[in-house]
Formats: structure tokens, C-alpha cells, sequence
């Protein structure tokens, strides 16, 4: 009982002890928050409590204002890939579920009011009357780029932000305060102001890139280009191959009697010896050709297209005549040539009745040929096969050859004629020449220029691009939005620098315009890098073993040569390994071992290392030659017609509304309609231009973010305008506000003047009685 008695007690006593420590620590807390209550009381108490406070709360506001402005700027740096880029369009709604992967791609559009009476002043000032590229047709104004913005709105906006490009005007219907509008003078982008002002799209276009604050790779807008469907990103650049770069037709031939085709097929054609025709692609020696006939040629116009669209069904007939022509001439090679291709020749051949006659007039006519039996082919119109007597130069022994027998005419000991090159110009003969010359030429006197400055600046383009990265057959970008790369455009003005220059200073289109689509997609498929033998080695090395093997070695090959493989081929490839092995020392260099495997069961070749390969200057020639030369920029070719439509207006009012329902029933990604209208057909074109705009309205009636309300319009037509205005308005602001804190300031101290000076006492002697 003593023990348990004892126990209570202690336990007692810490309880007492624990209480004691509570109260204390209690009394304290109270003790310490009366304190600082007094402290309170003291200075609230005070003469400047008021002041302090404030001052106090001040502090801590702009402390909590510029955490939270830290906090929010990492925030979104930390998160921006994640919640605000995918925001970051003209609608300000997410698009992280339908792109891929965000990449900023602004939109640019080049617009002009052609009935603005300042711009048409400057044009009579600038620009002579006669000039056609005047024409007030092609600076009208019919509202399309309120419909493309709409249609922008529409069917893209995921679009970043949107650069209008004018000479300082500002449409009427446009809403200034968006801030994802922006309109940009020719002033802010010219890098040479003595070229202003300029009516010429090409000289405006090789300036865009130069645009502040414009996206690395943005889309260029005619006004007149509208989207008819839902476009993304990947309509344009995919990752996988690159730029899509949509063709359409070819460039203009070179002259009416002479087409691309012709130019460099092996074949000396007299009519395309020309400096406009690339003297025939180096086919022919020029000094085969009569000195009048070249200078006639030069300087004659022989251009045949007044608008490119006419010449697709001509186009599309010298095509297949030149098919023909790539079939015989392969008969005649030593290529192997079945029925169907026999049959192939009849049927595109025999539709020209006067093949032979016009033939044999024409070489006839040149003087070049003394018989013309002994040079054409007689063709069998009842069986399929075909025999020709070959007229043999060197023996002067006409012989009779079976098509897969090659022709026996040396190049160096006879003029550079063959059958082919009149066969095609057929398309050009007339059975009525005289006095020994060619008709095509006598036709070609008869003819002028027919081309627009358009098409022209395509030749002029054409024969640049042709000396530069030599001559290819190339086609004109299709009539559509463009993904431009600002790099990519430096880089092009850089190496065509002065024609470029030469391009800006133009005051309208010029038929020596770089035209701008058409220069920037063919440097684009033009450009070339240079790969080195290690980078070839790598991409061959798939295993990363540093070493090939049998099957890389296979696909290597098979990437080099036709197929099928030839043996002979496989078996030089690897004596060329083996050479290099016994000649080149390799002792002092470590290599990791081959993994097993490398080598086939019946494989005589050796260790193949990269270091081999590197010091093998038979192999990295030959392996350079063939992959040496890579695509700069990673590009995939699409043809064009699938997803656009282009398409002239004319005055014909019941074509025009033909073409617009047809639009309607099946509307493509890209719609471009070009105006083509008879000025002197004013009724009917005031009809065609409601008809348009009823078009429009009917794919597009839905007013954008872009777009002032119906009953507003813009105060000012010219930027210099509002930017005056906007001027005044500040100045008038800065001069109110500076008004106001004077009569605060006043205010304050007269109210506050006595306890100023109570404050700020001032101290003065006595002064002292005498």
C-alpha cells in the first residue's frame, strides 16, 4: 500500500508540474500578444500611424503584384509547350487534340485599293499610261480579302497572327485594335527606300520575310485566295518528307517552234539554237547554224501563250507526240521493244496522215539530206512490224536495219540531224516552203509575243535557274496559299542577289521579275549539301557496329546499281575492298571486334571497318558519286489539281455563274479566281462582280474577329493618318495628365500648408534693439 501510495503521489506532482508549465507558457503568449497589442496601440497612436500604414500596405501590395508577375512568367516559360501554345491563334482556343505539334505560323497577305484616288495619282505620277501592267483591272478592290480572312477564320485558325502588306492603306471594314492584326507599310519592309512606291507584287513579294516579329515560317496570301475546306499544317510541311510543293503546269516553251522538250534530248534541233532556247541544251555545234537564221531567231518574239491556262490542251497533244517519239527513238536504240510498244507508235504516229510527205519536204527543204527515202521509215500500216533504211554516213551505204539495230551515224563526221527532231515539228509544218528554208521560221516571222509579264518573268527565271543548276523541265507552283521559311528566302537573296535587287526596283511587273513562288520553290528542290563518306558509312552502318556487313554491303549495292545486281558488279565491289585491305595499314588503329555474324557463310570479304572504308579512295569514289549530293532541304512534290482551283473571270456572265455553281457543289482546300474581265464590257462586269460577291457571301456569311461591326468604318484610309492622329492623341494625353498632377499638387498644398510649415519650421534670429 506504502509502494502504490508513492506512486500517486509522484504522479501527482508531475501533473502539477505539467500544469504549472502550460500556465506559463500561456501567461506568456498572453503577456507577449498584450505587447504587441501596445506596440499597435503606440503606433497607431501616433502623429504619422496613418502614413505608416500606408506606406506599410504599399509595400506589401507591390511585393505580392511582383511575385505573382515572376510566378506567372515562369509559369508560362515552364508550361508553355504544354497549355499556352496550343492558344496561341486568332481565336484563342486550345488546338493541343488536333496538332501534332505546335509550331507558330503567322499569315501574310499583300493587298492594295486600286480606286484609292492617292494611289492613282502616284501611279500617273510613276508609272506611263501605255504601260499595260497599269491597268486598273489589276489593282481593283472587289472585298476578297474580307472573305479570305473569313474563310481563314473558318477553315485556319490555328494561324498565329495575320500581316497585311499594303503601300499605307487601310481598309475600311478593318478592326485596328485586334491585337492579332497587324498592318505593315512597304516603308517598314524596303531595305532600299529610293524603290518606293512600288505597283509591282514581285518587288513587294522578295520583301515580306524582312517583316518585324513575323514567325520563322509563315504563310503567303494573295487576297484573292480563299480556303474552300478545313487546311492544317500538315497540308503543307510534313516531318517526315519535308516542304509539299504543288505543280502545275510547265513554264512557257521557249519559242512557238520550239519546245522545252526538245531542248538537250540528244537530238540537234535547228529552231532551238537559240539563246532563248539555251542553244538546243549544247545538242548542236553553233556553228552548224546559219548566222541569219540565229540572229533572226533572237530577236524575233516567239513567245506563244497569252495566258498559260489556253496552252494545256496544246501542251497535252506535243506530249503525246513526244511520247511517240521517246518510243521510236528507243526502237531505235538498243533497248528491246515488245508489240504494245510497236503498237504504241502506230496509234500515235498514224493519226498524222502526212507524217512522211511533211518529213520529206522538210529535210528536203534544209538542203542537208540529198535522198530523203534513205533516212525515213517506211511504215507498214497493215502489220505491226516496221523496217527502216538507215542512210550510214561513214560507208555512204544505205542500209536496211531492224529497229533494235543501232544507226551507224557518227556524231563528229555528220551534222547533228536525226529523224526525231522533225518528227516533232510536225506540230509547226507548213508543205508550202520555198528559196530552201525552214517553214517553222517562215512561220516564226509571222508571230510576236504573245506573253504576258507573268509568264515572261517565269522564261527569265527559268534561264537563270537553267545556268545554275542546269536544265531541267520545270512547272509553275499551283495558285495557292505558300509555306515560306524566312531562312530559306535569306539564303536564296543572298545567291541571286542582284537579280533580286533588280526585281525590287521595279515600279510594276517586268518580264525580268525573280517571280517569287516559282524562284523559291525550285531553289528549294535545286538546292544541294554535300555528304561526306563518314556520314555515307553511318547511314549504311544500320547495326552501329562501325563495321559492314555482308547484308549492309547488299543494300549499299543495291542503292548504287539498277536492278537486278549484276554479279560482275557485286564481285568489282568487293575486289575493290579487298585492294584497299592488303594495300592500306590498319595495325595501329583499335577496332572494336565485329559482332558475330557480319559475314555470310561463303563470304571471301574481310573485316570491312570504317576506318577501311575511309582510307579506300576507290570505294569513297564511288560511293560519293552516287550519294554524295543530298537535298539541302527535305521536300516531297505533289501534283496539282486535287485540292485547288483556279480560274479566270471573264465577262461572260452565264460562264461566270456555271464556274461559281460548280464551285459550290465540290469547293477544294484552295480557291484562287483571277480576274480576266473586257474593261469595255462595264455592264457585264458590274453584273459578273455582284454575282462574286453573292459567291462569296454565301461560303462566307459569317462576319470575322477581324471585321469592324456592320455600322462602324475606319476614320482614316492611310496609316500616316492614324499614326498622325495617334501622335496627337498622346501628346494631348501627356499634356492633361501633366495638367492634373499640377492641380493636385496645387490642391495639396494649399490644403495642407499650415501643418507644411509646422512640420518645416522656419528659424530666424531676433533681432537686436539698439
Amino acid at each position: 500500500m506504502d509502494g502504490a501510495h508513492s506512486v500517486s503521489e509522484q504522479s501527482s506532482e508531475d501533473d502539477a508540474v505539467k500544469r504549472k508549465l502550460i500556465t506559463g507558457s500561456g501567461v506568456s503568449a498572453m503577456s507577449a500578444w498584450k505587447l504587441v497589442q501596445r506596440r499597435c496601440y503606440d503606433l497607431l497612436s501616433h502623429r504619422y500611424s496613418l502614413l505608416i500604414v500606408l506606406v506599410a500596405l504599399t509595400c506589401v501590395f507591390v511585393g505580392v503584384v511582383h511575385f505573382g508577375e515572376v510566378w506567372i512568367a515562369w509559369s508560362k516559360e515552364k508550361y508553355k509547350a504544354v497549355f499556352h501554345s496550343f492558344n496561341d491563334n486568332i481565336l484563342g482556343i486550345s488546338f493541343q487534340k488536333q496538332l501534332c505539334q505546335h509550331v507558330p505560323i503567322d499569315v501574310v497577305y499583300t493587298w492594295v485599293n486600286g480606286s484609292d484616288p492617292q494611289f492613282l495619282d502616284n501611279l500617273k505620277k510613276y508609272v506611263p499610261v501605255t504601260n499595260a501592267n497599269s491597268a486598273a483591272s489589276r489593282f481593283s478592290d472587289k472585298d476578297e480579302l474580307r472573305y479570305s480572312l473569313r474563310s481563314l477564320e473558318m477553315y485556319a485558325p490555328w494561324v498565329r497572327k495575320v500581316y497585311i502588306v499594303t503601300n499605307g492603306q487601310i481598309p475600311s471594314w478593318l478592326d485596328m485594335d485586334n491585337p492579332r492584326v497587324s498592318l505593315i507599310s512597304h516603308e517598314d519592309i524596303f531595305t532600299n527606300l529610293s524603290h518606293l512606291p512600288t505597283f509591282s507584287s514581285p518587288a513587294i513579294e522578295s520583301h515580306i520575310h524582312r517583316i518585324p516579329g513575323l514567325s520563322n515560317k509563315f504563310l503567303y496570301f494573295n487576297d484573292d485566295v480563299m480556303l474552300g475546306a478545313a487546311v492544317w499544317p500538315e497540308d503543307f510541311i510534313t516531318w517526315a518528307y519535308g516542304q509539299k510543293v504543288y505543280l502545275a503546269w510547265s513554264v512557257p516553251d521557249c519559242s512557238d517552234v520550239c519546245p522545252w522538250a526538245w531542248v538537250q534530248d540528244g537530238a540537234c534541233d535547228p529552231t532551238c539554237n537559240t539563246t532563248l532556247c539555251e542553244f538546243d541544251g549544247g545538242d548542236c555545234d553553233a556553228s552548224a547554224i546559219d548566222t541569219t537564221e540565229r540572229e533572226f531567231n533572237e530577236g524575233e518574239n516567239d513567245y506563244p501563250y497569252g495566258f498559260l491556262q489556253e496552252s494545256r490542251g496544246e501542251a497535252n497533244q506535243a506530249e503525246r507526240l513526244l511520247d511517240a517519239l521517246k518510243l521510236k527513238k528507243k526502237l531505235e536504240s538498243h533497248k528491246d521493244a515488245n508489240n504494245s510498244e510497236l503498237i504504241a507508235i502506230r496509234s500515235l504516229l498514224f493519226h498524222h496522215e502526212s507524217l512522211e510527205d511533211n518529213l520529206r519536204n522538210l529535210v528536203v527543204n534544209s538542203n542537208r539530206i540529198e535522198d530523203d527515202s534513205d533516212i525515213f521509215p517506211k511504215f507498214d500500216r497493215d502489220d505491226e512490224k516496221m523496217s527502216r533504211v538507215v542512210y550510214n554516213v561513214d560507208e555512204k551505204i544505205p542500209t536496211t536495219q531492224s529497229p533494235n539495230i543501232s544507226r551507224g551515224v557518227s556524231k563528229r563526221s555528220a551534222p547533228k540531224l536525226f529523224v526525231n527532231d522533225d518528227i516533232i515539228n510536225l506540230v509547226h509544218v507548213n508543205n508550202t516552203a520555198k528559196n530552201s528554208k525552214l517553214v517553222y521560221a517562215g512561220r516564226q516571222k509571222k508571230k510576236s509575243r504573245n506573253l504576258d509579264t507573268y509568264a515572261e518573268s517565269l522564261l527569265y527565271v527559268n534561264k537563270i535557274y537553267n545556268k545554275a543548276y542546269g536544265l531541267e523541265r520545270r512547272r509553275v507552283p499551283a495558285h495557292m496559299p505558300h509555306l515560306l521559311d524566312r531562312t530559306i528566302i535569306t539564303e536564296m537573296q543572298e545567291k541571286f542577289e542582284s537579280e533580286f535587287d533588280k526585281t525590287s526596283s521595279h515600279r510594276l511587273r517586268d518580264s525580268e521579275d525573280m517571280q517569287f513562288a516559282f524562284s523559291y520553290f525550285y531553289f528549294v528542290l535545286s538546292e544541294k549539301r554535300s555528304v561526306s563518306a563518314e556520314e555515307i558509312f553511318d547511314a549504311f552502318d544500320t547495326d552501329k557496329s562501325q563495321t559492314w556487313s555482308d547484308r549492309e554491303i547488299r543494300t549499299l549495292l543495291s542503292r548504287m546499281y539498277p536492278l537486278p545486281l549484276d554479279y560482275s558488279l557485286v564481285v568489282d565491289f568487293g575486289n575493290a575492298i579487298h585492294n584497299c585491305s592488303r594495300r592500306i595499314d590498319l595495325s595501329g588503329i583499335t577496332t572494336l571486334p565485329p559482332p558475330p555474324g557480319e559475314r555470310y557463310l561463303d563470304s571471301t570479304l574481310p573485316i570491312v571497318t570504317r576506318e577501311l572504308i575511309l582510307r579506300c579512295d576507290t570505294v569513297v569514289n564511288r560511293i560519293r558519286s552516287k550519294f554524295g549530293r543530298l537535298d539541302k532541304y527535305p521536300h516531297k512534290i505533289i501534283e496539282a489539281g486535287k485540292d485547288e482551283i483556279f480560274e479566270m473571270l471573264t465577262s461572260n456572265v452565264s460562264t461566270t455563274v456555271r464556274l461559281l455553281d460548280e464551285i459550290r457543289s465540290d469547293p477544294k482546300k484552295f480557291i484562287c479566281l483571277n480576274d480576266d474581265m473586257d474593261p469595255l464590257r462595264r455592264s457585264e462586269n458590274d453584273l459578273v462582280r455582284a454575282l462574286l460577291s453573292d459567291f462569296y457571301r454565301s461560303l462566307y456569311p459569317i462576319r470575322s474577329s477581324f471585321e469592324l461591326p456592320a455600322q462602324y468604318r475606319n476614320r482614316f484610309t492611310h496609316r500616316h493618318e492614324l499614326l498622325e492622329w495617334r501622335a496627337n492623341r498622346a501628346r494631348a494625353r501627356n499634356v492633361m495628365l501633366l495638367l492634373i498632377v499640377l492641380m493636385l499638387g496645387l490642391t495639396l498644398y494649399h490644403a495642407f500648408r499650415h501643418k507644411m510649415r509646422r512640420f518645416c519650421p522656419i528659424r530666424t534670429l531676433p533681432t537686436l534693439l539698439v
